[in-house]
């Protein structure tokens, strides 16, 4: 009988394991990066509606660190900047960027959007991400 429980929790623990991935946005195409974060979305609406738990990261660095700018005049980033909010707000996405790039960039964290945690590294950040089981999926 025991082993009989044992299986069965180790059954329910596996079914409920969290979706986990981290999108690494790096690509200066900002008519890409809309689309990818369009993806984002979609995805995270799929795994909500399916009561699929999920556990998404957003890295942003190199030449994609401008949508993170919140006085940016491009119309995509603008766009793109109303995607990130909703990505955060309703579907609980953590959005980071490479605390390296920002500086590189001359960017100070009054620049950037409130609700974007900045990192030291994205390079490291990621790969603890991975290691920790998180799918890598590269928009670049």
């Amino acid at each position: 009988m025991k082993k009989i429980i044992i299986s069965l929790l180790m059954f329910f623990s596996l079914t409920q394991a969290n979706e986990k991935a981290v999108f690494d946005c790096a690509s200066e195409d900002m008519k890409f990066v809309y689309t990818r974060m369009s993806l984002i979305e979609l995805t995270a609406k799929e795994l909500q509606e399916a009561n699929r738990p999920y556990d998404f990261v957003l890295t942003i660095h190199s030449k994609c660190t401008q949508i993170v700018d919140k006085s940016s005049e491009d119309k995509y980033v603008k766009n793109i900047h109303k995607k990130l909010e909703t990505l955060q707000t309703a579907y609980n996405v953590k959005i980071e960027v490479c605390g390296i790039a920002v500086d590189r960039l001359g960017y100070e964290e009054s620049d950037l959007l409130p609700f974007v945690d900045t990192v030291k590294n994205s390079i490291t950040r990621v790969i603890s991400l991975q290691n920790k089981g998180y799918a890598f999926i590269p928009f670049h």
